[in-house]
């Protein structure tokens, strides 16, 4: 057995069942030893869309994503995508070739040589695992995935030699897949909590991306319907709960009509967030003073933006799933009698928001409204950073958890198309749409050769105002601009059409829903030009 073989061994009794990659000279023995063994191995045309399908995958399913690079240039291109899944808190495991041992550190040259690859990956996983030995392969694959399965999740790199990965080795393999069990928080912390639920009239449960990744959204929903608490989310938290429920509020907690609302509560459940910026209007989201928070990750409580500090906080470190399922257990044995928020009310901000938004904006309204009519409740959308999602980021109604897909760690741009396709493979059954602006595509559209290869059928919503229009809006705004910013662009539905997908180009906003139903129906790879410019939305303003 060689190195490469035990490797693939250690995957697939982990139950990896699909990588993304390119068969790189070093990582080659790998490559084939993933395939030999029933591993699907979807080889992509750039490594940084490797990386972001990777981190699709895992969003889509809660399961780790796995992707492959060769040494030095090939490790070098995933960063931009390994960097989105730790800033997203998305669980990739990133194995990198590197040059024979006997070389490392030595600046002879050796091909694909970089100064400190190590160094490279660890600055945006986790932790970057190196293996010195073959005999190490098991023991080390076991805890990174320990370790992804029972803290927050986020990426982790391992390095493994080339003469390691091909060398032969006597290894009797008998691997026994990491499991985790759920954390909890200390009794005494828990009982805490629970007065302070039983003791508050009018809470509200803020959940975040955390929430998501523990499959807490019965419990979300059960919390949320005892106590009659209204539910923000940040935007990964999206789809907790549904957002046609009667107490979601999905991500408007900093619009002029909720915040009145909100002005009457007197306590804060906090799921799994770290409150970022564009999640919370640049921080000036306002939650009462007082707070129940959990989350997985302890070191999330001393990061928070001053501007939402709150005066008085219980911390629960553990899982969301595990110690809301004991709150309500323990909440049950008491008599209590919830007040909270009448629905009604609840509901009444709501439509509030999304009807002042209506008669101001009425376009970029139909848009998300055309698309939520075309997509099932459990349709996936792939956003890339543009305008277009940057309206569906905060006022696109989504249904369930997992299925509403945003760059928003990083803020990055070519996410769009591969995370499709990565969504696409991991739920074949599923409806998938990406939404792209002509900046970012471009960043990623060789990668429909991939989508053309591997017969993924998506429709890519590919919005072209020949513009990066966050960007140029921004320095519109200040006052900056020079003149020289429109961006020269090619033919899209000739590029599309010359990959091999299904192309046209519509004329109107209004044409979308159609354009869309059509590619449904021919369920092949499909790119719709929308040329067209929307305005901004007022966050942004």
């Amino acid at each position: 057995m060689t190195g490469a073989e035990a490797t693939a061994e250690c995957l697939k009794a982990q139950g990896v069942e699909v990588v993304f990659g390119i068969r790189g000279l070093h990582i080659t023995p790998l490559a084939h030893a993933v395939k030999r063994r029933g591993i699907r191995f979807i080889e992509v045309r750039h490594e940084q869309s490797a990386a972001f399908m990777a981190d699709a995958y895992a969003r889509v399913t809660g399961r780790i994503g796995v992707v492959m690079a060769a040494t030095g240039a090939g490790a070098a291109c995933t960063m931009v995508g390994i960097q989105e899944a730790y800033a997203s808190s998305s669980p990739v495991l990133l194995i990198a070739s590197q040059i024979e041992q006997k070389h490392l550190q030595k600046g002879w040259g050796d091909l694909h040589e970089v100064k400190n690859q190590h160094g490279l990956i660890v600055n945006v996983t986790e932790g970057c695992y190196d293996i010195a030995s073959a005999h190490d392969i098991p023991a080390t694959i076991r805890e990174i995935f320990h370790r992804m399965a029972s803290g927050r999740p986020r990426p982790y790199g391992l390095e493994i030699a080339d003469d390691i990965l091909r060398g032969e080795i006597d290894l009797r393999l008998a691997y026994q897949p990491a499991a985790a069990q759920p954390s909890v928080p200390h009794a005494e912390k828990l009982r805490e909590a629970v007065e302070a639920i039983v003791g508050a009239k009018r809470p509200v449960i803020y959940a975040g991306g955390g929430a998501i990744a523990s499959g807490a959204s019965q419990v979300v929903a059960q919390m949320a319907e005892l106590l009659n608490a209204p539910v923000l989310t940040s935007v990964k938290g999206k789809g907790v709960i549904p957002e046609v429920h009667a107490l979601s509020l999905g991500n408007l907690g900093t619009e002029a009509a909720v915040r009145p609302l909100l002005e009457q509560a007197d306590l804060a459940v906090v799921i799994g967030t770290r409150f970022s910026n564009r999640s919370t209007g640049k921080w000036s989201l306002r939650l009462p003073p007082r707070w129940l928070r959990i989350d997985i990750d302890e070191q999330q409580f001393s990061k928070t933006h001053p501007a939402l500090g709150a005066r008085s906080v219980v911390e629960l470190v553990g899982d969301a799933t595990a110690t809301l399922a004991a709150m309500l257990e323990e909440i049950g044995r008491r008599p209590f009698r919830p007040q909270g928020f009448p629905r009604s009310e609840v509901t009444a901000v709501k439509q509030q928001t999304l009807e002042a938004l209506r008669r101001g904006f009425p376009q970029e309204m139909k848009l998300l409204d055309d698309l939520r009519a075309v997509l099932s409740g459990d349709a996936i959308v792939a956003n890339d950073s543009t305008v277009a999602t940057y309206w569906t980021r905060r006022y696109f109604e989504v249904h369930e958890p997992r299925t509403f897909l945003w760059p928003m760690g990083s803020g990055t741009i070519g996410f769009g198309l591969p995370a499709a396709i990565g969504a696409k493979i991991a739920k074949p059954e599923h409806r998938v749409v990406a939404l792209c602006g002509d900046g970012g595509f471009l960043f990623s559209c060789h990668d429909l050769a991939t989508a053309a290869r591997y017969h993924v059928a998506i429709p890519v919503l590919l919005f072209n105002d020949h513009a990066f229009g966050v960007v140029d809006y921004g320095q519109r705004k200040a006052g900056q601009l020079d003149g020289d910013e429109k961006l020269a662009n090619p033919d899209f539905v000739r590029l599309a059409k010359s990959f091999g997908a299904e192309a046209e180009r519509i004329h109107s906003l209004d044409e979308i829903g159609g354009a869309l139903e059509r590619a449904f129906r021919r369920n092949t790879l499909t790119v719709v030009e929308v040329p067209v410019a929307l305005r901004v939305p007022p966050d942004l303003a």
